[in-house]
């Protein structure tokens, strides 16, 4: 740990030489001459070390409150504007080990609806194990989670007499571990643990900055969470739940750039019959046929093909290194599906066909705005030519 205070780099050798010195003389045979020419200055000579000893304690104690501080507004600062839980995990490894031995060290999470806890940060003796699963339950951490209190154990002996589950490096026993919740909301969301070879190896002290840096982390998690839920919700439509024009434009230019993808073929997809579902049923059968058409694309299209709702009736299908060929066969199978699985309203049967555009870059476009306008223009043909049809851009 760096000193903060540099006098103490000079003071607390001081002391130390000066005790030394007092023991050396407490050594000496009866009869030598001392350094110390009375018993009455002998004893105020040691009473001098007591009181050094003081000040050693005070000194310490000081450039701990001081680093303490130094952590919590490092974790402050990161953790307010990190949202990448990996980055958090290994910062929040990083800091403690500043301030306490920590050969080992995770970051567990309480997955309440499977009743699992996850490791998602597991390190040990230097080696980073790979993500991890228990059953809720066995162990220290299913008995901090289910107590919200902290478990400080202090040998390996109590360690062994504490639980049969293990995990690290299996060379190494752990001799000292703390175990503390992670709050958040008042509701436990997972645990955080330091532990060291060595046994009596961690102070009260060291409990606490544990206790209050648990807490930093489930904020920091909760807020991560809580980005990347907002931030898939700006990619993706509600109605339909598949990704929207703001993902398509993001995906488009991240294909195009892979030096893997040799070609992309764009789908563009209009529905026939929106405007005639809403006026004869109602904004809710045109809700339902939306959705229709949004699950045979899904159900048609593999998993690197992707599947937008880009405004209104109006999707996309991206299709990396595929023929034209194949991707018309793609279409035939959402056709099919769409005619097998029609909406029935009432009496009615309301039938569902889509006008298609295709595009392929670099043989018909070079960019991607240059794609979505050869594919638009592809898909206007197919519907000025009768609808329910499919067109191949031709330059």
């Amino acid at each position: 740990m760096n000193n903060p205070n540099p006098d103490e780099d000079r003071i607390l050798p001081f002391i130390d030489l000066y005790r030394s010195l007092l023991q050396m003389d407490q050594a000496v045979p009866e009869g030598t001459d001392l350094p110390f020419t009375s018993q009455l200055e002998k004893a105020k000579h040691e009473e001098l070390v007591a009181e050094l000893s003081q000040v050693r304690e005070v000194i310490e104690s000081q450039s701990w409150i001081t680093e303490h501080l130094k952590i919590l507004l490092e974790l402050g600062r990161i953790f307010t504007s990190e949202f990448d839980l990996e980055k958090i995990y290994t910062k929040a490894f990083e800091l403690v080990s500043r301030v306490m031995p920590s050969e080992a060290f995770f970051i567990a999470i309480y997955q309440k609806k499977c009743e699992k806890i996850q490791f998602p940060f597991m390190i040990d003796d230097g080696i980073r194990y790979p993500i991890d699963e228990l059953e809720y339950g066995v162990g220290n951490v299913s008995q901090v989670i289910e107590s919200r209190r902290t478990i400080h154990i202090q040998t390996k002996s109590e360690l062994l007499a504490s639980t049969d589950e293990f995990r690290g490096n299996p060379e190494e026993d752990t001799g000292t571990a703390i175990f503390v919740p992670m709050l958040f909301d008042d509701q436990v969301i997972g645990v955080i643990s330091a532990q060291c070879y060595r046994e009596f190896a961690y102070r009260n002290e060291h409990e606490e900055l544990l206790q209050i840096i648990g807490m930093q982390v489930a904020n920091a998690i909760e807020n991560a969470r809580l980005y990347d839920q907002i931030r898939r919700q700006s990619l993706h439509d509600d109605l339909t739940k598949l990704k929207n024009y703001r993902a398509f434009h993001q995906d488009l230019a991240e294909m195009l750039r892979c030096e893997r993808t040799e070609r992309v073929t764009l789908l563009m997809i209009d529905s026939d019959n929106l405007k005639q579902a809403n006026d004869a049923y109602g904004h809710h059968i045109g809700d339902a046929l939306i959705q229709r058409i949004a699950t045979a694309l899904q159900a048609c299209t593999s998993n690197n093909q992707q599947s937008y709702r880009y405004a209104g009736d109006e999707f996309m299908v991206l299709v990396p290194d595929r023929t034209v060929a194949e991707v018309e066969q793609i279409v035939e199978e959402i056709r099919a599906y769409l005619r097998s699985n029609p909406i029935l309203h009432d009496d009615h049967v309301v039938d569902i066909s889509v006008s298609v555009g295709i595009s392929v870059y670099p043989e018909h476009a070079q960019t991607g705005d240059q794609l979505k306008q050869t594919a638009d223009h592809a898909m206007y043909l197919s519907k000025s030519r009768g609808k329910n049809r499919t067109t191949v851009f031709e330059t």
